[in-house]
């Protein structure tokens, strides 16, 4: 019987994209970006790069502040973020095309406080 091993690589991009929508943008960007030009192009596309949803992923925060939203901030239309992690993401860059901000898990209170109070949201 004649096994073969089958790499990730092997794999046409039409499969890569089935996988790839099964992940979710935020895995992808950050387990894919900056390994190889074919994966770093996939990972960039903008089907990975528009809608960001940062409410389950606080291991992930630091390397997406510094380093992957710098790199894809003018694909972003909408972000769905924890207070917790707002103002982090929100001043890692400026997002030209954000439109929309989806906020989990917050108080108006809390909400209320940041939007009044903290002269760096007044550019949003």
């Amino acid at each position: 019987m004649n096994c073969r091993t089958v790499q990730l690589l092997d794999l046409p991009d039409e499969i890569l994209l089935i996988i790839l929508k099964k992940l979710g943008s935020v895995n992808v960007l950050y387990s894919l970006l900056n390994i190889n030009k074919r994966l770093d192009r996939m990972a960039r596309s903008v089907n990975n790069t528009k809608f960001l949803n940062f409410s389950n992923n606080n291991v992930q925060l630091n390397r997406f502040c510094c380093e992957i939203l710098p790199e894809i901030h003018y694909n972003i239309v909408e972000l769905t973020l924890e207070i917790f992690s707002m103002e982090r993401i929100l001043l890692a860059c400026e997002y030209p095309n954000l439109t929309v901000i989806v906020l989990t898990n917050f108080s108006p209170d809390i909400l209320l406080q940041y939007l009044t109070g903290n002269k760096t949201f007044f550019y949003l």
